[in-house]
């Protein structure tokens, strides 16, 4: 809600036009009801019409928005020029005509009026008003006949010129510029901007990089004053190991990919010592919160960059060096401050207790998955100890019973294998290949798993305010849409009873998986799934079947795990301490905050990728390839290349022969033969053209 000061002003005219059969009044009537002075009432219908609560309507009238047909959503463009508005109340998202988006552009946050057209089964909309822009820098390339003109580099800024301020120093050709916005479009103008910084030459990863992070306000610098905080700490003293269970002497190893620059979590193993049999599981995470206090400059930055960055070759990481890459990761024989959960589990993969201490932990080993696997497929490494082959052998019998125990309960198990970029001594993108998912991934993914269950569940017992991490069911419309695709295939969506429950999608992927359409099918599901996310509210996660969860595991790179050490750590330590935390309404913006913040990283990362597989498919350009159809609609297909784990899309405007895309079955149909195009075909094709602007990989038939 706006707030004019008090925020009693505007409290009023909200009831009083909320209060009333159609939702509008004179500003003389409401003058009169609220008692406001003139220019205290106007400072809060300001600020109304600002939050997009409120319109002023002819006759010096004012409306609800909601009750004039007027929503609040932000404007989100796609790479293709689809520009839709994200409302603000869940609903579907309204459609904006290339024509009607002036003077908004993507990211903006908007008051439109929903018209009674659609297509595709999505309402278009007007825009009435921009509440609030949502870009403050463009990123683009001085156009090579117009030095004057940027040429955004970015696709989804909208239908507009981009021209350089009569103040401005010129951008360099050939060069990525972050420029900053001067002048917003309106309707009869477009974009002026002012260069900022050059980000580097077109055309290299580094660039890209560096113009993800300036396009969306991720700082790869840390403030003087935070790397000071984080520089005056030194290795464990006997001061801070006292009081701690100490671990030291308990078999303890890390497990992480080849190129990990900093270790959250360790696991050690051991039979359990009591009749019943079974396991004792200690899933042991760096204690971030022994250095990052609340209060404190290290705090401030971590929250308010919540996540650490992962690009290829490189990363910006949520906490400083000295902490990140040192103090706080459990690096081998070195001691290191921990925060412990002991998990008791029995035979058949149920945990029977649970319990949770500060620690002191000596790691023997940091392992790669690949040496961990080869020492569950019996490989003979002898660089990994006797004692550690024997710990990993009984992790691998573990994780298969809590893995089994998972399925059970109705877990969501989805296969969509990931691309791993290898750079050249240059830096630049050498080969894009598909990252196998070993045994050793999920042994790992297994011990974290039940390790934040258990936290969540500890945390939620006493009653204490924390994060949840939470992933709502998904939508009917989205599992009717599914249930209609997955029929074409030859599949079925079966559910039982009026809830939607996991377990059907797990049956679903199971028969997949022996199908030609196992990825695709994997990609609908998806697709089909809500956005997991942070919240200060209880909610299941779906696509785990667990009704209590959390973030514990890694503190060094996710700021809402350091949030739960905090709550963990004061419900151990008694009433007084859990007194100390946050309250429920507290967290609720930090949910918030966290959770955009993921999406954020989320969507640098992907943009990265994208762009380094477009810069590494120049090599191909105009070369024949072979590959796999892995999707089909009615604008062509996409092919997986069998040279690197990279898509590419056919345009049936590419295509020799007139193609019907046949819905019911998933394919494209010849009119004029029997050819047909489906999921699972191999096909010859050729690069035809490479996008760096719009990550667009363009193929045609060989």
């Amino acid at each position: 809600m706006a707030d004019d000061g008090d925020g009693t002003v505007s409290s009023r005219i909200l009831n009083l036009l909320r209060a009333g059969r159609r939702g509008n009044a004179t500003l003389e009537q409401l003058r009169r009801a609220t008692g406001a002075s003139n220019r205290d009432l106007e400072r809060a219908v300001a600020a109304l019409e600002e939050s997009g609560e409120v319109v002023r309507m002819p006759r010096k009238r004012l409306a609800l928005a909601e009750r004039s047909g007027l929503r609040t959503g932000t404007v989100k463009i796609d790479r293709s020029g689809r520009a839709l508005v994200i409302l603000d109340v869940a609903a579907a998202p309204l459609v904006l005509e290339r024509s009607a988006l002036r003077p908004a552009m993507d990211r903006d946050r908007v008051l439109v009026e929903e018209t009674p057209y659609s297509r595709g089964g999505l309402h278009h909309a007007k825009i009435h008003r921009v509440l609030e822009r949502g870009r403050s820098l463009l990123i683009g390339v001085a156009a090579p006949k117009a030095p004057r003109r940027i040429l955004p580099l970015d696709e989804r800024v909208g239908p507009y010129l981009v021209l350089l301020a009569p103040d401005s120093d010129p951008a360099p050709l050939g060069q990525a510029v972050a420029t900053r916005i001067v002048e917003y479009p309106s309707g009869h103008r477009d974009i002026l901007v002012r260069v900022e910084e050059v980000l580097g030459e077109i055309g290299l990863l580094g660039t890209e990089i560096r113009t993800a992070c300036a396009s969306l306000g991720i700082e790869d610098e840390f403030p003087p004053e935070v790397l000071a905080e984080a520089e005056a700490f030194g290795e464990p003293s006997a001061a801070d190991i006292e009081g701690r269970v100490d671990l030291r002497q308990t078999l303890t190893v890390t497990v992480d990919p080849a190129d990990a620059k900093d270790h959250d979590d360790a696991v050690s193993i051991d039979r359990s010592s009591d009749e019943r049999g079974g396991y004792r599981l200690i899933v042991s995470i760096a204690d971030v919160s022994h250095y990052v206090r609340p209060g404190s400059r290290l705090d401030d930055e971590a929250y308010e960059r919540a996540t650490s960055v992962y690009f290829p070759g490189t990363s910006i990481p949520m906490l400083p060096e000295r902490l990140s890459g040192d103090l706080a990761s459990l690096h081998p024989g070195v001691d290191r401050l921990a925060v412990s959960a002991f998990i008791d589990i029995d035979e058949r993969g149920r945990v029977r207790a649970t319990s949770f201490a500060r620690t002191v932990i000596h790691s023997v080993a940091s392992l790669t998955y690949e040496q961990v696997q080869g020492v569950l497929d019996g490989g003979e490494d002898t660089g990994i100890s006797a004692p550690v082959r024997q710990a990993l052998g009984e992790m691998g019998k573990l994780a298969g019973l809590l893995g089994q125990r998972r399925m059970q309960r109705g877990a969501v198990d989805m296969d969509l294998p990931e691309s791993v970029i290898e750079l050249d001594q240059c830096g630049e993108v050498a080969t894009i290949r598909k990252r196998p998912r070993l045994l050793a991934h999920r042994l790992i993914e297994e011990f974290m798993l039940a390790a934040n269950e258990a936290v969540a569940e500890r945390i939620d017992r006493a009653d204490r305010a924390f994060l949840y991490r939470i992933h709502e069911r998904p939508d009917e419309d989205a599992i009717s849409q599914l249930a209609v695709r997955v029929k074409a295939l030859g599949l079925r969506l079966e559910r039982e009873g009026a809830v939607v429950e996991p377990a059907m999608f797990q049956h679903l992927l199971a028969a997949a998986a022996v199908s030609p359409f196992a990825r695709q099918i994997n990609v609908m599901v998806l697709r089909t799934m809500t956005q997991a996310r942070y919240s200060a509210e209880k909610e299941i996660h779906f696509g785990l079947a667990s009704r209590c969860y959390t973030h514990f595991t890694s503190p060094i790179r996710r700021y809402p795990d350091i949030v739960a050490h905090r709550a963990l750590l004061a419900v151990e330590d008694g009433p007084a301490a859990s007194a100390s935390l946050p309250s429920r309404e507290a967290l609720r913006p930090v949910a918030e905050h966290t959770s955009k913040r993921e999406r954020r990283a989320m969507e640098a990362e992907r943009d990265v990728a994208k762009g380094a597989a477009v810069l590494y498919m120049q090599r191909w350009l105009g070369k024949k390839l072979e590959g796999t159809v892995s999707a089909v609609d009615r604008y062509g297909f996409n092919v997986e290349l069998d040279v690197a784990f990279v898509e590419g899309f056919v345009h049936v405007g590419r295509l020799r022969e007139y193609f019907d895309f046949v819905t019911e079955r998933m394919e494209l149909q010849s009119r004029v033969s029997s050819a047909c195009i489906r999921i699972g075909d191999r096909v010859k094709v050729r690069v035809a053209a490479l996008d760096l602007s719009s990550r667009r990989i363009d193929l045609e038939p060989a």
